[in-house]
């Protein structure tokens, strides 16, 4: 089931992988050059160049903007191939976990590409395996997720419009936080809401990971928030599984 995920996904490589890489690689090559001199100085260390600060910010926009397998779960619902599942003797859940952990793959592999694409920017990352681990594993889980939430919508009503409609809804959090502007540079209820946003936490912990001088506040953050949302999204999944399984 996890290869078959796989297999799909490099049927329609240009739109699942290409697409979803567009933007975050936009925003640290031409993004960081167009807005680094403005904010150079403005609650960034002196040593830390724009394009070095914004690349979190780019690493998770990647790995939030696909929703590949909450739409192949709709169009399994639609086209009758859960059903089957239903009754086989592996059940759904297989199908579904399966379909999870190849769109983590996916997202792992977006967050490498990012972090490859800041280096070559111009960022200095000092501690590779700690970049790798934070800036790639960290980011992949957190996509894990946060995708988890249109898969149990999508799982749950059988439409894959679910995921697009939902879509959006990862801009206030990547953009009320200090992904890309640090916190004093922030309004003041936006930076009393940036406080409270995991992706704060997270971006801050992949900055210490590249620099190699990580924050043990904001790394047990953002790990405790990347752990609630697995658990969060994984229950949604059960209760839909549930739904599914009383109404027909």
């Amino acid at each position: 089931m996890y290869f078959r995920s796989l297999r799909e996904t490099r049927r329609i490589i240009l739109v699942v992988m290409a697409v979803p890489l567009v933007v975050p690689i936009f925003m640290l090559v031409v993004f960081s050059r167009v807005f680094g001199d403005i904010l150079q100085g403005t609650g960034l260390s002196g040593s830390t160049s724009y394009v070095q600060y914004v690349a979190p910010g780019a690493i998770l926009m990647a790995v939030m903007l696909p929703a590949t397998a909450s739409v192949s779960v709709a169009i399994e619902r639609q086209n009758g191939f859960y059903d089957r599942m239903r009754i086989s003797p592996m059940g759904p859940r297989c199908s579904n976990l399966a379909r999870r952990i190849g769109d983590a793959t996916k997202l792992l592999g977006f967050a490498l590409v990012l972090l490859l694409v800041s280096w070559v920017a111009g960022a200095d990352i000092h501690n590779w395996p700690m970049a790798l681990v934070l800036g790639g594993g960290l980011s992949a889980l957190w996509g894990f997720g946060y995708s988890g939430l249109s898969f149990a919508a999508c799982l749950r009503t059988g439409k894959a419009e679910i995921a697009e409609a939902l879509l959006p809804a990862f801009f206030p959090l990547v953009f009320v936080s200090s992904a890309f502007v640090p916190l004093e540079n922030l309004p003041g209820w936006m930076e009393a809401v940036a406080t409270y946003n995991p992706l704060t936490y997270l971006c801050d912990a992949i900055r210490g990971a590249y620099t190699g001088d990580l924050d043990a506040r904001a790394t047990g953050i953002a790990v405790l928030s990347t752990v609630l949302m697995i658990a969060l999204s994984q229950l949604l999944i059960a209760r839909a599984e549930h739904k599914v399984a009383s109404s027909t």
